[in-house]
């Protein structure tokens, strides 16, 4: 059966029903849209609370507070960190964040972090420069640099902040170390180049000697030598040798010298000792810390390595033979001086104007071993048996001729103070440690490398040698 087909158009009430229903549609869709993102934003509000508690975040006053009792109470660096977050959350003016930096950069040289301290100078002075702390970052970086030992850098760092007075308008604009010295080729040779070179060139002459001293004598030993290139012509001899070495260098890389056979081997034992070396310095710094407190303990266990022994100073008259001796002991007897009896008779050119006087003390000692006389027992002997201000009753006798001595002071043994011997101490406290150490870490390293010395392959006394060495 066929519908009946509807051709009569909708009357003006039905369309208003119809619209108002779609508008109730959209409305309702609308406040459920609105209820989800709110449930949405409910939640996320939770879920935040459950990962950072209700006042895990410190407001800019509590921060600052903060910051100024970790100070108070000496946690420099925990109140250096404080310091930094306060600056994220106060977001100050330029003057303010300069204060600030300064302040965090004393804190850190406190600390003896003096990069650290360094970076926050600079930052400091990055935002502003007020008059009254200038001056105090100025001193401040200065130390910092020369406690770090960057002695070149601390040149151009003073130049660059007082200035020379001589530079041009157009050279204002260049700092000092930014100079051209040189070029090879497209190359430009900085003068902060040129004294890093210096640098490193003395810190390689110094690192022979420098574990077995105080850091501040190697600081002092480092500017002593820095000191040697000061005037412009012993710079410009050096930077002649660096610019001809580095010449030599690149012929003998674009030649392929290090090709050869016989370069190589070289370069390979080079690094291998250079490696070998590096590894127990490395255990050397890693192991040995020294503290003023070690040394004085040291010093009291091996007092008796630290005695100034009894010593005297002595004028001398050399002769010939026994008649000469004779001779010079009549005249000694008759009231003559022995300082003009010495510069008319002695034979030794070197005492004879100074009335016979030696330069140097005679210590007192069993090899018999004296300046200016030579090794005689008996000499020694005689000087410190004889009174001070005494000429002695005996004559002693060398290769070099027969002496009458005169004691003209003498000194009697006696207990050295740890201040005279303190770089000695420390000397000997050092070696004694790097002993055990150095010890230590080769056993360590036979052991890991499973080193075995057949010794039964040597003969005669090599066979006793410890497996140790």
């Amino acid at each position: 059966m066929t519908e009946k087909l509807e051709f009569n158009l909708p009357t003006r009430e039905q369309t208003a029903v119809q619209s108002q229903s779609k508008w109730v549609m959209v409305l309702m869709f609308a406040v459920l849209i609105a209820v989800l993102a709110n449930i949405g934003i409910v939640l996320q509000q939770k879920g935040s609370r459950e990962k950072r508690p209700e006042g895990a975040v410190l407001s800019v006053k509590q921060q600052k507070l903060l910051a100024l009792k970790l100070e108070k109470q000496g946690l420099n660096r925990a109140s250096a960190e404080a310091w930094k977050e306060y600056l994220l959350a106060a977001s100050p003016d330029d003057e303010g964040a300069a204060r600030v930096w300064y302040r965090i950069g004393k804190l850190y040289q406190m600390e003896n972090q003096y990069d650290m301290a360094l970076n926050s100078f600079y930052r400091s002075e990055s935002f502003e420069k007020p008059d009254d702390i200038s001056a105090e970052i100025a001193r401040r970086t200065q130390e910092c640099l020369e406690a770090m030992g960057k002695f070149a850098a601390l040149r151009y760092e003073l130049a660059d902040r007082v200035g020379s007075g001589i530079e041009t308008e157009a050279d204002k604009s260049v700092g000092e170390g930014d100079r051209v010295v040189a070029e090879i080729g497209p190359q430009k040779i900085m003068k902060s180049d040129l004294d890093r070179r210096i640098e490193h060139v003395i810190e390689m002459q110094i690192s022979r000697f420098s574990t077995y001293l105080p850091e501040e004598q190697v600081n002092k030993r480092k500017e002593e030598l820095l000191k040697q290139y000061s005037t412009d012509n012993q710079r410009r001899f050096f930077l002649n040798q660096y610019v001809m070495e580095e010449v030599l260098y690149r012929n003998a890389r674009e030649s392929r010298l290090v090709d050869d056979a016989e370069v190589r081997t070289s370069l390979k034992d080079m690094e291998r000792s250079i490696l070998a070396r590096k590894v127990i310095e490395k255990e050397f710094s890693d192991e040995i810390k020294i503290t003023a407190g070690d040394l004085e303990t040291y010093f009291e266990a091996n007092k008796q390595e630290y005695v100034h022994p009894e010593r005297a100073r002595i004028s001398h008259i050399l002769v010939d033979n026994k008649q000469g001796a004779q001779d010079v002991r009549k005249k000694l007897e008759s009231g003559d001086d022995f300082a003009k009896l010495a510069a008319d008779m002695s034979r030794d050119v070197s005492t004879r104007e100074k009335g016979g006087k030696l330069p140097e003390w005679i210590e007192k000692n069993e090899s018999g071993s004296i300046p200016g006389i030579g090794n005689s027992k008996d000499a020694m002997g005689v000087i410190f048996s004889t009174d001070e201000g005494r000429v002695s009753e005996e004559d002693v006798d060398t290769e070099e001729g027969i002496h009458i001595i005169k004691v003209l002071e003498r000194e009697p043994e006696r207990q050295k103070t740890f201040d005279e011997v303190q770089n000695e101490v420390f000397l000997a406290l050092r070696s004694q440690k790097e002993r055990e150490v150095q010890q230590k870490l080769l056993a360590g390293l036979k052991e890991q490398y499973d080193v075995v010395i057949h010794h039964s392959a040597f003969s005669g006394k090599d066979e006793s040698v410890s497996s140790n060495q």
